[in-house]
């Protein structure tokens, strides 16, 4: 018995930390395995949209919430939750997602989708409420995006993949069919850079929320504006418009809100983007012509899940929207069949009218109180994150974007919720 007494009793709350921390560095990699498929091969190829798979970083983010739960049990730390106000609108939001579930095409792939919404709910929640310090989240993400960014500028250079495929890197060069691409002056047909995720416009997307979540940082250390530079190069060479509309609409407001703070920054990161624009304009604007005709255009994609939303009360099921598609439209060929570039009219498809009006709740509540309490960096990344949903839909069918939507959420609550530094100063003295 007094050996046992002599062994100290395990830190778990840091060792969730650490855990949580490593599944965040390894978010963007590729590192999975297939579960579940529910639908047979439609049109002869394999709808990833239909499939699930369980990613490396989740098992980490399981194993983290262990610990937590014993270091609850152990008394080794206090959950002090945001307020109520910043709360509701997510619980309305799981509430009406798991309500339609049974009544999904697939059930039990939304019942899944909706336990990892649930995994990434409870990490944004613990992010908001301090147990993981959202500034070590921003960093250990900064870090993660900035590897990245690195692999798909050298992409785009090479021209294909770099061989890390064990970090989930796809085999690819310019004659690889259905990767991203866009094309030089004379019309040669270009790589867009994407890291080992799953495409370009991902990449764009969270390197955009990454350099947003950023600007709460001191812009004094030489660091900061490294790390800065090489995630925008990254963005910019992964040729997502969306991408590069959300970090400038976003770093627009800091300027509105925060002149004198933001002016030196904002004329680094325009003159960095005129900059790669003169050497590499034409395949950044070519990304503005229709370099695929043969692809139903956003407009059209939007009235075909409008049409299905309708014939649909209660959503497709999450997951199913692509099944759901190729069965009312069968003439479409099979690269056609694709979620619908707008993540709220997604969600209407597959979840119902309540889901995205949930969301758009949620983006409101919380573009509302960062205003009011002049957390403006806080209110960038909900432009940036409420831009890239209205153009794209991989913050809800794909793995990393959806944590990376969530991950942003958590970190808006959390600077909404802190007090100002003069306040925690005060506190401090007084203890």
């Amino acid at each position: 018995m007094r050996f046992w007494r002599k062994i100290s009793r395990p830190n778990f709350l840091r060792l969730a930390q650490i855990s949580f921390g490593l599944g965040l560095f390894i978010l963007p990699l590729r590192i999975r395995s297939l579960v579940y498929f529910g639908e047979s091969y439609t049109g002869g190829f394999f709808d990833e949209y239909l499939a699930f798979f369980v990613q490396a970083s989740e098992i980490l983010f399981l194993i983290a919430f262990v610990f937590l739960g014993f270091a609850f049990i152990f008394s080794q730390i206090e959950l002090e939750s945001p307020s109520p106000r910043l709360l509701v609108p997510f619980v309305i939001l799981l509430a009406v997602e798991i309500l339609v579930v049974p009544f999904a095409h697939d059930p039990l792939l939304a019942l899944l989708e909706f336990w990892r919404t649930l995994e990434f709910a409870a990490a944004a929640f613990l992010i908001a409420s301090g147990i993981f310090g959202a500034r070590s989240v921003v960093r250990i993400l900064a870090a993660a995006i900035f590897c990245q960014s690195a692999l798909a500028v050298a992409q785009f250079f090479a021209q294909g993949d770099i061989g890390l495929h064990f970090f989930g890197e796809s085999f690819f060069d310019t004659t690889t069919f259905n990767i991203a691409k866009t094309s030089a002056a004379n019309g040669e047909t270009l790589i867009r850079g994407m890291g080992t995720l799953a495409h370009a416009n991902i990449l764009g997307g969270i390197a955009a929320l990454t350099l947003i979540a950023l600007t709460n940082y001191s812009r004094k250390h030489p660091l900061v504006y490294f790390v800065s530079a090489v995630i925008f190069a990254g963005l910019f060479f992964s040729f997502s418009r969306a991408a590069a509309l959300a970090f400038f609409l976003a770093l627009g407001v800091l300027v509105i809100f925060q002149f004198r703070r933001r002016i030196f920054s904002a004329a680094v990161a325009t003159a960095l983007f005129v900059t790669l624009l003169i050497f590499f304009g034409a395949p950044f604007f070519a990304r503005f012509a229709d370099s695929a005709p043969s692809l139903p255009t956003r407009s059209a994609q939007i009235v075909a899940a409008v049409t299905l939303a309708r014939e649909n009360i209660l959503g497709t099921g999450r997951g199913s929207f692509t099944a759901v598609l190729a069965e009312k439209f069968p003439q479409l060929d099979f690269y056609a069949v694709q979620p619908v570039h707008n993540f709220f009219v997604l969600k209407t498809a597959e979840e119902s009218i309540f889901t995205p009006l949930a969301w758009i709740t949620i983006f409101g509540t919380l573009a509302f109180f960062a205003f009011k309490k002049q957390k403006f960096e806080a209110l960038a990344l909900v432009v940036a994150a409420f831009t890239l949903a209205n153009f794209d839909h991989y913050l809800s069918t794909n793995f990393s974007g959806e944590a990376f939507l969530w991950l942003a959420l958590g970190i808006v609550v959390s600077e909404i919720s802190a007090k100002p530094r003069f306040q925690r100063s005060a506190v401090k003295s007084a203890q």
